[in-house]
C-alpha cells in the first residue's frame, strides 16, 4: 500500500507555492482561498513539517517546500501530459475567446489558419469586443483587449507596443500632392472613433499650430476606416499594427516617417476557465512566438 499525503492537499500545496500567493492558488484551482489555507495545513500536518513561512498574502517557502515544490510540479506535470496522451488525443478541445475587433480582423484572422495546421485538434471559438476592461466571464478562457495598463488584470501580458502613423492608397488621386505638413493638414482625412489619440496629437508632435481640417469620415471600428482608407476614401492616422500586412503588402504606404507612441496596446488575459490548460497553454505559446 502507498503512503502517499493526500491528493488534494498536494495539489493545494503545489499551487500555492508555485504563485506563492494563496489568492492566485485559488483561482487555479477554482476554490475559495480558505479551502487553499486548509488543505496546506492539512499537508503540513501530514507531513509533520512546516512548508510556509507567512508574511502577510506573501507566502515564503522553507527549506524543506523548496526542495518539495519541483518534485510535484514535474510529476504532476507528467501525469496531465500522460493522462492527456494516453485518453484525450483524440478528443477535440475548444478555447472560448473574447478579442478585441479591430486586433481580430486585421491581425489574428490572417495567422490563424498557421495555429490551425499546428494544433488541429484545438477548436476555437471567438467572441468579439471593443470593451477596454477585462471581463473575467466564466465561460470565456482568455481576452486579447486593447487598453490602459491602469484598467488590466494585473496577471495580464502585454503583447505590443504600438505607435500611430499615417497612411494612404498608393492609387490616391492626390497622393503626389501631399508633400508637406501643410498638405497633409488640408487633406481629406479619415478617423476611427474610440480612440484617445488625434489627427491634432500626430501635428502638435511636430509643432505644427496652423489649421489641421477635421476629418471628413468617422467609422466605428478601424476595420472600415482601413477598407475606406484602401480604396481612396482620404488619408488615415492609424496604429500600426493594424496595418501591418497592408503595408507589407503594398495596398497602403506611410505618408511620414513620423510616428505618434499609443497611449493603448494589446494584452493577454488567460482564465483557463474549462479548456484543457495544455490547449490554453499552446494557444499562448503561439501567440507569443508570433510577437517576437
Amino acid at each position: 500500500m502507498r503512503k502517499l499525503p493526500p491528493l488534494n492537499a498536494l495539489r493545494a500545496f503545489e499551487a500555492a507555492a508555485r504563485h506563492q500567493n494563496l489568492s492566485k492558488a485559488a483561482k487555479e484551482l477554482n476554490v475559495s482561498r480558505t479551502a487553499v489555507s486548509q488543505q496546506v495545513k492539512q499537508l503540513e500536518l501530514y507531513l509533520d513539517a512546516q512548508l510556509f513561512i507567512r508574511n502577510g498574502s506573501l507566502l515564503q517557502l522553507t527549506d524543506q517546500a523548496a526542495h518539495y515544490l519541483p518534485l510535484l510540479t514535474s510529476n504532476f506535470d507528467r501525469l496531465e501530459k500522460g493522462t492527456l496522451h494516453l485518453f484525450e488525443r483524440n478528443k477535440k478541445q475548444q478555447l472560448i475567446m473574447r478579442i478585441a475587433h479591430s486586433f481580430c480582423q486585421q491581425w489574428l484572422l490572417p495567422r490563424l489558419a498557421d495555429f490551425k495546421r499546428q494544433h488541429p485538434n484545438i477548436s476555437i471559438k471567438i467572441l468579439t469586443t471593443n470593451n477596454i476592461y477585462p471581463q473575467k466571464n466564466e465561460n470565456i478562457d482568455l481576452e486579447i483587449l486593447n487598453g490602459y495598463v491602469d484598467v488590466m488584470d494585473p496577471d495580464a501580458i502585454k503583447l505590443t507596443q504600438e505607435s500611430w502613423l499615417v497612411v494612404a492608397s498608393p492609387h490616391l488621386k492626390r497622393l503626389q500632392s501631399l508633400q508637406t505638413l501643410e498638405d497633409l493638414a488640408l487633406a481629406d482625412k479619415i478617423s476611427t472613433l474610440g480612440y484617445h489619440e488625434t489627427w491634432q496629437d500626430w501635428f502638435l508632435l511636430q509643432n505644427y499650430a496652423d489649421k489641421v481640417t477635421e476629418p471628413h469620415l468617422l467609422f466605428e471600428n478601424s476595420q472600415l476606416s482601413i477598407e475606406a482608407t484602401i480604396n481612396g476614401l482620404g488619408i488615415l492616422f492609424v496604429r500600426s499594427l493594424l496595418v501591418a500586412d497592408e503595408l507589407k503588402e503594398g495596398r497602403l504606404v506611410a505618408l511620414s516617417e513620423v510616428t505618434l507612441s499609443s497611449k493603448s496596446h494589446h494584452y493577454l488575459i488567460c482564465y483557463q476557465n474549462h479548456a484543457p490548460k495544455e490547449a490554453l497553454d499552446n494557444f499562448t505559446q503561439w501567440l507569443l512566438q508570433c510577437f517576437r
